[in-house]
């Protein structure tokens, strides 16, 4: 029996020079430098959690051949005792295929970078300088929560994101702080330990954490019932039933109302439980956003790759005061179209009031406000192309950020710091050319969010283009340093000046 201080015995399969990551327990105080060379592997529930994803994605793809559809004849279902035996035998492949990844994966932590080696016949070392960590997202899907496991995806830029399956929560925790931490510069200790609470089970929230954001259930429904795909699938639904009325097939036109209403109750599940628990906080690795009932998702939002931003009104969330934010970040792939995804996204806020607008865009660009801005109205002759919108067009810009808004059925405004536009680009057509029109574009390093005004007076946007092409050039001012304004926006204004209708 070991005694009490002694240092546990060398993993025989441990490379020379290095040292095992202190494991939960009692050997968990002992503490190494900053600078020792740590080993781990993925945590050994690992092959179960993942063997269990493949065998349910295998059983949902046969048992869909054998479910009737009203389309084919369903097929005859095997024998018993050769159903559970491929069942079994597939669980044992993917059992054998689990452990023998897990038994050779490994990562490595140094002074300098991150390495993961996988591979049992073909080797493959991944190795992470830290300086190149832009994000770390720790995420919780449904068969990894049930054993308070997690996945920790790594964000390097440039659209690469590296994942390392499975470890338990509290490590999970403890690693992303300390990769953080390097990746600022820090030299700080690996083993300092991480807390579970139960918030911190439930939200990912800690002691030091600053909450700034929080969207409760019931503004999650409110928002679902009241968006525009939920009037969407209903209207489909009450069209279809009209047109088998018409046709004298009533009996079918009511049959349609089961899928209709499941469609419908499916829609506003989805969207609650994806971003249940909504919260957005900030510590001093940054902002960090975690939702999700089933799945969840701990999402870092570095502030320095945001090169746009885009806040959404539907026409029933502009009587509620309701809005929504989305981003345009590098390596973060399309913005996000819908809220039913509870993984890492481009959502800032699924649904929010203006005040929580104004806390989450000051938490992100401290030293912008939208707000500020001073808008210019489109035309009057800009009616002829944009006959619904053109009332509510506007665009400007200030010492820090240029603003557009537009839409009618959806109203959208969207933001750019100067320091993260790229080019502009003016087009006229041969009808806006005659009418003295034209359509601003701001395009920055991201390519997934086009940030346009549309319909502006040509020759307005001819005398102000030099001015906001020498802002374009002003890369040291950045919106995300707290020190470079003091501005207080005050939450009883309206706004967006000239957001008014």
């Amino acid at each position: 029996m070991s005694q009490p201080g002694a240092v546990p015995p060398p993993d025989p399969e441990q490379p020379p020079g290095t040292r095992a990551w202190p494991a939960d327990g009692p050997d968990a105080a002992e503490t190494p430098s900053p600078s020792a060379k740590l080993t781990e592997r993925p945590h050994p529930l690992t092959p179960l959690i993942r063997g269990w994803v493949v065998l349910l994605a295998i059983v949902i793809g046969v048992g869909r051949e054998f479910i009737p559809d009203g389309t084919d004849r369903p097929g005859e279902l095997p024998p018993l005792q050769f159903l559970l035996l491929g069942i079994g035998a597939i669980a044992l492949i993917a059992a054998v295929a689990g452990f023998v990844t897990w038994r050779f994966t490994r990562f490595v932590v140094d002074a300098e970078e991150l390495r993961i080696d996988t591979g049992a016949i073909f080797r493959t070392s991944q190795r992470i300088a830290f300086e190149r960590i832009q994000a770390i997202d720790v995420v919780q899907p449904f068969a990894a929560r049930l054993f308070q496991l997690a996945e920790v995806q790594i964000d390097v830029g440039g659209g690469d994101s590296t994942k390392l399956r499975y470890l338990s929560l509290r490590r999970a925790y403890e690693l992303r702080d300390y990769l953080l931490a390097r990746a600022r510069g820090q030299r700080v200790n690996p083993a300092r330990g991480v807390e579970l609470s139960a918030d911190s089970i439930l939200q990912d929230l800690h002691a030091e954490d600053e909450v700034l954001v929080r969207v409760p259930p019931q503004t999650l429904v409110l928002a679902a019932l009241t968006s525009h795909e939920f009037f969407g699938i209903m209207l489909s639904g009450v069209a279809a039933a009209v047109l088998f009325f018409g046709f004298g097939l009533g009996v079918v036109g009511i049959g349609l109302a089961v899928p209709t209403v499941t469609a419908l109750v499916g829609f506003v599940g989805r969207r609650v439980t994806s971003q249940f628990n909504y919260t957005l906080s900030r510590r001093e690795a940054g902002l960090r956003i975690t939702r999700g009932l089933t799945s969840l998702t701990s999402q870092s939002l570095p502030a320095r790759r945001v090169q746009a931003v885009q806040l959404s009104q539907s026409l029933l969330w502009r009587r509620l005061g309701l809005y929504r934010i989305d981003l345009e970040v590098l390596g973060w792939g399309a913005v996000t179209n819908e809220e039913n995804s509870s993984q890492v996204n481009s959502i800032m806020l699924p649904a929010g009031s203006i005040d929580q607008v104004r806390v989450a865009l000051r938490a992100l660009w401290p030293s912008a406000d939208f707000e500020t801005v001073d808008l210019t109205p489109a035309p009057v002759q800009a009616r002829w192309l944009h006959p619904f919108s053109a009332p509510f067009l506007r665009w400007g810009f200030d010492d820090r950020l240029f603003v557009s808004r537009h839409g009618w059925l959806v109203r959208r405004w969207q933001l750019v710091p100067h320091a993260r536009a790229q080019s502009l680009h003016l087009a006229q057509g041969p009808v806006s050319r005659r009418l003295g029109i034209a359509d601003l574009g701001v395009h920055t390093a991201g390519a997934h969010l086009s940030v346009h005004a549309e319909g502006m007076d040509a020759a307005t946007v001819q005398a102000r283009l030099p001015a906001l092409t020498v802002l374009l050039g002003l890369r040291d001012v950045d919106v995300t340093d707290p020190g470079s304004d003091s501005r207080d926006p005050n939450p009883n204004d309206d706004p967006c000046p000239g957001a008014s209708v």
